[in-house]
């Protein structure tokens, strides 16, 4: 990937102090994926072993076990951890490892004292005192508009070539974001992460970025008491998954029809489009969709299509591909890239209420914990086909059509 320094449309002091910044090195990562999602209801499917299954305490020392990191493919996707809930014996290590397509971190926030997250937000999952890093900062020297990743949400507590963390119930450990592939060029793999628990307890983590309903935890036992083996685990991991695919394929088969309309001013339509979907009759948020349903909608000239989301998505007109990156990265001095929020993707962009195919229009990230509101809408009056996509999916595949008759 070419390293380039990229002018930005809605932040022009960012672009301008990139420019001065000589030698400082802009470059693109890849269109990657995050969300923040409403509050669901925990798995408990397949969380009962068989005692055959269990492995005998006195027959093994130190272990280390594996779980999965979120389940599912391209546009359906399930944000939890898998087995939700797991038993070690103290001194064992747990290996997570990413499972799903989408991003996520392994986080142990209990405990840790506020003032240790500059920007911190509170989450159901801990007590109100209690706080996890934002997931965008303020970018230091910046107006308040110009955001970054939070290095703290982003990037691992441990550093290169450190020994395995060890958790005994206090202190902030955190993964960086997991994914399949590099984050960015040049970034190396972040696939996998461990934690030795060396004291019976209790101990639960949760995703930083889905940090709403997205948990799981670890009971530390002592020796004399049974645990499941790894054969056993992974039986439990695969139930779990095997559920949540089930609610999000039905899901799909929910939203995958006609948009909705109802008649509009002087003879026109509105037309609602679904921007991804979740599973509403289990309550669980965590089963997703990640596209537009119906994925193609036809409407009639003057018609106006109205976008509503639960989640965090864009709808982007792009009318000259490659669409703008997500996060841009600045090399710093010391340590790893700034990842700055891309205001192409980030902000919205309309210059008419009405769509013209030859200019870039974007809704900017809507969703329940954005500034731009839960939906967006644009009318439509040049018949023609138009390919639009969400600039946070895109890569999962969330992509859809308008196509627009002669009235």
């Amino acid at each position: 990937m070419a390293w380039s320094t990229r002018p930005f449309l809605v932040h022009p002091i960012l672009a301008a102090e990139a420019h001065r910044l000589e030698g400082v090195h802009v470059r693109s990562t890849r269109s990657r994926r995050v969300a923040i999602l409403g509050l669901g209801l925990l798995m408990v499917a397949g969380l009962l072993v068989p005692a055959a299954a269990l492995s005998s305490p006195a027959q093994q020392g130190p272990r280390t076990v594996t779980a999965l990191v979120g389940a599912g493919q391209d546009q359906l996707q399930a944000l939890a951890f898998y087995p939700m809930n797991l038993r070690v014996h103290a001194g064992d290590t747990v290996n997570w490892r990413i499972n799903g397509d989408e991003l996520h971190t392994v986080a142990f926030v209990r405990g840790v004292d506020p003032g240790q997250f500059p920007v911190g937000v509170t989450t159901p999952l801990l007590p109100p005192t209690e706080r996890v890093p934002a997931f965008a900062v303020p970018i230091p020297g910046m107006p308040p508009e110009a955001q970054q990743f939070n290095p703290q949400v982003a990037w691992p507590t441990r550093a290169p070539g450190a020994p395995i963390e060890t958790y005994i119930g206090t202190g902030f450990l955190n993964s960086g974001v997991l994914t399949k592939d590099p984050i960015m060029a040049g970034a190396p793999p972040n696939n996998n992460f461990s934690v030795t628990f060396p004291t019976v307890g209790s101990y639960m983590y949760i995703c930083l970025i889905h940090t709403v309903n997205m948990m799981g935890t670890v009971e530390v036992v002592g020796p004399d008491v049974a645990v499941p083996d790894q054969a056993a685990i992974d039986a439990t991991a695969n139930t779990e998954i095997a559920t949540s695919m089930q609610l999000i394929n039905i899901t799909k088969a929910e939203g995958d029809q006609t948009a909705k309309s109802e008649p509009g001013p002087a003879g026109t339509t509105f037309w609602y489009v679904r921007s991804g979907m979740e599973e509403f009759n289990s309550g669980d948020s965590r089963m997703q969709v990640m596209d537009f349903l119906p994925k193609s909608t036809t409407v009639q000239a003057g018609d106006t299509v109205i976008w509503s989301t639960d989640y965090f998505h864009t709808v982007s007109f792009v009318p000259s591909p490659p669409s703008p990156e997500l996060f841009l990265a600045i090399d710093q001095p010391s340590g790893p890239p700034m990842l700055v929020l891309n205001p192409q993707v980030a902000a919205p962009i309309k210059t008419s209420s009405t769509y013209n195919p030859g200019e870039s229009f974007n809704s900017g990230l809507i969703g329940p914990f954005t500034p731009f509101g839960l939906s967006w809408g644009l009318t439509f009056d040049q018949p023609g086909t138009y390919e639009y996509v969400c600039l946070v999916h895109e890569l999962l595949g969330m992509k859809g059509t308008i196509t627009v008759q002669p009235r």
